[in-house]
């Protein structure tokens, strides 16, 4: 990031965090090296302090910052502790992402709901001391973040000279390429066609710094057997658009997140008539492309378990199904079902379930309100059915529960 930039982001960062007394991070996403986050000097930096295993700051706000790229410039997520982040994406001068600022950990909503859910219970005293904010009011403050962001954005002069150096590694690779081809089309088809090859396999195969390393090489020869013919060139990188998505899906991305960012980009790639952007832009996907297989899977689980849980208990009263659950993250089915299961243990159904009993104890120990209400308020479709799941989740009926709390009173 460049340095004007960087204290840009520094004088901002200072705002936001002394106005709304919470962390402001933020995120460098350099082109030819690997993402880091500036320094936070506060105590306000919550994540420093956090003692969760396995924790990887970085890798959290980093998918923040490329989520928030991709959905318009801002984005509300949630760390593997369950604690509320904003983050509000950099973009460079043909729609790259280079950096990000992110503001959190907040709570948003309940103060209790969030300790009841936190893994560490050791931490409660520490998450109760964060700054705790509405929903409304952290739309709101989302709105005014991404505005900033989008303000302070990189100066054209070093968007330049990014796309200066990228023309001069592409340059140097095209050198090379010429050499490689001779008259006959089917050997130039097998040549480029072998590249392809090669850089699928080794996406497949985790290799994140020589996949990233391949994308000028590939750029070569396809400008080399396109014969420069803008047409051509653009022809050729949709069908590496598609190498690309498969490739990250067999690498263990999800398939219909993939299949979306694949269709964001060739909508993107019909808005470019150069083809110096056009290889600055596509250096970019490849970039993002290797990051979403190998660096944000992890935490991408998390966050979307964090908004389906949060989703069910806000909703629980209302008809739950799969479809609508998988709509509310924008996941396949099969997907959601298989990453809930990996992080929680249960399945959806088992976890509804779960929030559906836990909502009635609650509501069982006020006296006033029948057994039919409360079966209506907590999504059970009848008195009956409610009766039955609650004795084979507890072990006793609904009557005999409130009954231990009101010594024999009965509704």
């Amino acid at each position: 990031m460049q340095d004007k930039l960087a204290e840009n982001c520094k004088k901002y960062q200072k705002h936001f965090s002394e106005l709304l007394d919470i962390g402001c991070k933020i995120v460098d996403i350099p082109d030819s090296a690997p993402a880091t986050m500036l320094g936070e000097e506060d105590m306000r930096n919550f994540c420093a302090h956090c003692r969760l295993e396995d924790k990887n700051e970085l890798a959290t706000h980093l998918y923040g910052c490329h989520e928030a790229h991709r959905w318009n410039g801002k984005y509300i997520y949630y760390c593997p502790l369950g604690l509320t982040f904003i983050a509000a994406s950099i973009s460079g001068d043909s729609g790259e992402l280079i950096g990000g600022m992110v503001l959190g950990p907040i709570i948003m909503g309940e103060l209790q709901d969030v300790l009841y859910d936190i893994p560490m219970p050791e931490l409660s005293w520490d998450v109760s001391r964060l700054s705790s904010f509405s929903t409304q009011k952290v739309q709101h403050i989302t709105e005014i973040f991404s505005a900033v962001t989008s303000h302070i954005s990189g100066s054209e002069r070093q968007k330049l000279q990014n796309l200066m150096y990228d023309q001069e590694r592409i340059l140097k690779e095209i050198y090379i390429a010429k050499d490689f081809y001779g008259d006959g089309d089917t050997q130039n088809a097998d040549l480029l066609l072998q590249f392809e090859k090669d850089l699928r396999l080794t996406v497949i195969s985790g290799e994140k710094e020589p996949a990233l390393n391949m994308i000028n090489e590939m750029l070569a020869h396809i400008y080399v057997y396109s014969n420069f013919d803008f047409a051509s060139v653009k022809a050729r990188l949709l069908e590496l658009l598609v190498v690309l998505s498969r490739a990250t899906i067999e690498a263990g991305a999800d398939p219909g997140d993939t299949f979306r960012m694949s269709e964001d980009f060739i909508a993107q790639i019909e808005k470019y008539s150069d083809v110096d952007q056009l290889a600055f832009w596509i250096s970019d996907i490849v970039r993002r492309f290797v990051v979403q297989a190998f660096d944000l899977a992890k935490v991408k689980h998390s966050d979307v378990v964090f908004k389906i849980t949060n989703h069910i208990k806000k909703n629980c009263s209302e008809k739950l199904s799969l479809d609508s659950l998988a709509r509310e993250v924008f996941l396949s089915k099969s997907y959601l079902s298989s990453i809930f299961k990996q992080e929680t243990g249960m399945s959806l159904t088992a976890y509804i379930t779960k929030v559906r009993v836990e909502k009635s104890k609650k509501m069982l120990l006020e006296d006033t309100i029948g057994l039919a209400a409360i079966a209506g308020q907590c999504g059970f479709k009848d008195q009956s059915y409610f009766t039955k799941v609650f004795k084979k989740e507890t072990g006793v009926s609904p009557k005999r529960f409130r009954n231990t709390y009101f010594g024999g009173f009965i509704s």
